[in-house]
């Protein structure tokens, strides 16, 4: 069960549209935006008021993430931000995570997240050239785009409320593939092809090796904690159980011969123990 709060506004001569998705037993509003942009020599930017003080910005980087201190300088991130510290009104830890799905720069000043959701100058227009009246240019960020955020409130850290994990799901929906009924079939109405805990090791890569048709498996920890962590793969009979360090990114070749061991290797599917 949910609820959707559809809010238009304009501007101009374009429209944004943004359907607000609240559920009653979930701490997350999934925001669907879809934005009719006609304007040139303007940029887009929704702001997100942040109500804490001391606050500390933390966004996500490949495999890891970077923190720093709110300066309002517009700044690259990718899947997630979040703003941490202690409430004005509650003193209180409590932060606020942003998760987008495809727009990647933002700012962050003392008082709110600017995320950048377009700009429009001529394309391939660099300074000090100027623009001539007379003349014809193809302007950026043109027309109707889509996109989807959602808005974490947390108390505690950012690496508690699971926000890596959350932006995850985000940006890697589930695929639903529709089949009529075999009523002679041997497969279940519902199976996992993988399982992974603790919840703070997430699997990233999933792929055929490029040398045989032995599986690859790559897995990070998000959270800066040492853990021990197990993946499961149920139709290979398989369970790999490794210490993670915090932080720290592993890669396992997992034979298709099951009589054969798995094993770590690098990032070039190399055995680190050759």
């Amino acid at each position: 069960m949910k609820s959707v709060i559809r809010v238009m506004s304009a501007y101009e001569r374009s429209s944004l549209v943004q359907d607000f998705t609240m559920y009653p037993n979930r701490d997350q509003i999934d925001v669907h935006v879809t934005v009719n942009w006609q304007e040139q020599f303007r940029m887009l930017k929704l702001r997100f008021p942040v109500n804490v003080k001391f606050m500390q910005v933390t966004t996500e980087t490949a495999y890891g993430h970077i923190a720093y201190a709110a300066n309002g300088e517009e700044a690259p991130f990718q899947s997630w931000v979040d703003v941490s510290g202690t409430s004005r009104d509650k003193e209180i830890t409590y932060g606020f995570s942003l998760l987008n799905d495809a727009k990647y720069s933002l700012d962050v000043n003392v008082r709110d997240i600017g995320l950048t959701v377009l700009r429009s100058p001529a394309y391939a227009h660099h300074i000090p050239a100027t623009i001539q009246p007379q003349q014809h240019y193809a302007f950026i960020d043109q027309g109707i785009q889509r996109f989807s955020y959602s808005m974490l409130a947390h108390t505690g850290s950012w690496e508690d409320a699971g926000t890596v994990r959350r932006a995850a799901e985000l940006n890697q929906r589930p695929s639903a593939l529709f089949a009529t009924f075999h009523p002679d079939g041997t497969l279940p109405q519902a199976d996992s092809f993988i399982d992974v805990q603790p919840a703070n090791v997430l699997v990233s890569v999933l792929k055929q090796a490029e040398d045989n048709d032995d599986l690859i498996i790559r897995a990070y920890e998000t959270a800066k904690v040492a853990t021990t962590g197990a993946i499961r793969l149920p139709k290979w009979d398989r369970t790999i159980e490794s210490d993670f360090a915090p932080c720290e990114i592993k890669t396992f070749r997992v034979p298709r011969d099951p009589s054969q061991p798995v094993v770590e290797t690098d990032l070039l599917e190399w055995d680190t123990n050759a």
